[in-house]
């Protein structure tokens, strides 16, 4: 039986170094509502009851919004309190950075993740002392998710799911082209891409080359080729992202696209929901992928039972690959603040991300519900599970720096990614540009 060890889950300043499963049995001790109430269905206090919060989610499949409607049917039967919700696409963190910047009160919950959260700090509400009122503990999480999620010593949001790909490979493709395995490493998956490419039916390979999504793969390529963003690594220090390692990573990018041309022509224009749809629709033979849950879904999915899991191809120095945690926050300028506190508890508790798993196939950073799912996992979400835990086991989750200053920074280097995938910029150009206005920023911070 695999066990999650709380010591060693995912470290800060490694980031998200290791999970070392197998360490110990995790002693599952009553968390959030349970902690207080000994019981998985609170009652909310009775002057909320009545009340309607509104929140807006990221979404990456239609689950998620199946998987909303059920969380707020059960809060809204167990508080009393109505729950309402939109969900966007890739650009919902961008949304969120206008509402608060407009000190809007049309939600008064956000999803987020920390990434991204040094943007929002003054626009999200400082959760210390709800945590602390209701014995919500940073021990009961991944590792130092709340030491990421706070700005300034405000923690601004509460973990939800943990984000690290796996990579997706069809069995049927891999057959047909007398594949017995997935790839092992970087040359391996080149030479896979090319073996079950068949344009403009099915590509060898689909990835991501628009935004945010983009940041984090060129951060897998990056790594993989032994480089950093930063000469520091997380602290600031000088920009090296435009050295050897990177302009490599982006020109490998570049070529399997443009040269080799085992993935898809309109790259550059693919988030994380065209991502999904590709693969889902049988157009890909190869994908790195959050979840299964899209893919075991016949309402949106061709490939039920028809593709494999495995932890992602090593690169030529480095098996590094991007963690982050999902989170919820609740919107500074909300007026039903201590009803959205609610909301965030109930969604963080065990039993809701036992539902959550069960439906979507995500990584709990809730470590009891993490341990759980680990236990009693089978089939594709085992594989996913125990492909994500690999990394982490040996040390691979790795984020972006995360100081606030860095989050200016990060549009810069997608945007110039974007110019080199659809061929209007050289790596080395974009690159070396996106490392000066790094420079500027970073120097009138007085970080370097």
């Amino acid at each position: 039986m695999s066990t999650i060890n709380r010591k060693d889950m995912l470290s800060r300043r490694s980031l998200l170094k290791s999970a070392t499963v197998g360490a110990g049995l995790l002693v599952a001790t009553p968390t959030l509502y349970d902690r207080a109430a000994a019981q998985s269905t609170p009652t909310a206090p009775a002057v909320l009851k009545g009340q309607t919060i509104n929140g807006l989610f990221g979404t990456d499949s239609p689950l998620d919004d199946q998987m909303l409607q059920d969380e707020g049917k059960r809060f809204e039967e167990a508080t009393g309190v109505k729950f309402k919700f939109q969900t966007v696409g890739p650009d919902i963190f961008d949304k969120i950075a206008t509402l608060v910047a407009a000190k809007s009160t049309e939600f008064d919950i956000y999803h987020t993740h920390y990434a991204q959260i040094g943007r929002y700090y003054g626009g999200f509400l400082p959760l210390n002392d709800y945590a602390a009122r209701d014995g919500i503990t940073a021990d009961q999480f991944i590792k130092s998710s709340f030491d990421a999620l706070t700005v300034q010593n405000a923690l601004l949001a509460i973990p939800m799911r943990v984000d690290i790909r796996s990579f997706y490979w069809r069995t049927d493709l891999f057959e047909k082209a007398g594949l017995t395995e997935p790839p092992k490493t970087r040359d391996e998956f080149l030479e896979m891409a090319k073996a079950t490419n068949d344009p403009p039916g099915v590509y060898g390979f689909a990835t991501v080359g628009k935004g945010d999504p983009a940041l984090r793969e060129f951060s897998d390529l990056l790594w993989e080729n032994g480089g950093d963003f930063l000469e520091g690594g997380l602290e600031p220090s000088k920009p090296i992202f435009n050295q050897d390692a990177g302009v490599e990573a982006l020109q490998y990018w570049y070529d399997l696209i443009y040269t080799d041309k085992v993935t898809f022509p309109g790259t550059a224009g693919y988030q994380w929901t065209d991502l999904v749809g590709l693969f889902a629709s049988g157009q890909a033979a190869m994908s790195k992928q959050w979840n299964p849950g899209p893919f075991e879904d016949p309402a949106q999915s061709a490939i039920v039972g028809m593709y494999g899991i495995s932890p992602i191809p090593a690169g030529p120095k480095s098996t590094r690959t991007t963690a982050v945690c999902h989170a919820r926050a609740i919107n500074s300028f909300s007026e039903h603040q201590d009803a959205a506190w609610e909301f965030l508890k109930f969604g963080a508790s065990e039993d809701n991300w036992l539902k959550r798993e069960a439906l979507l196939g995500e990584k709990p950073s809730l470590l009891s519900a993490l341990q759980k799912v680990t236990d009693q996992a089978t089939g594709l979400r085992k594989a996913n599970l125990d492909a994500a835990l690999a990394h982490l086991n040996a040390g691979d989750g790795y984020t972006w720096p995360l100081f606030t200053e860095f989050n200016q920074i990060q549009p810069i280097i997608w945007g110039e990614i974007e110019a080199v995938l659809s061929d209007q910029k050289k790596p080395k150009e974009a690159l070396d540009f996106a490392a000066d206005q790094a420079t500027k920023i970073l120097q009138q911070a007085g970080l370097i």
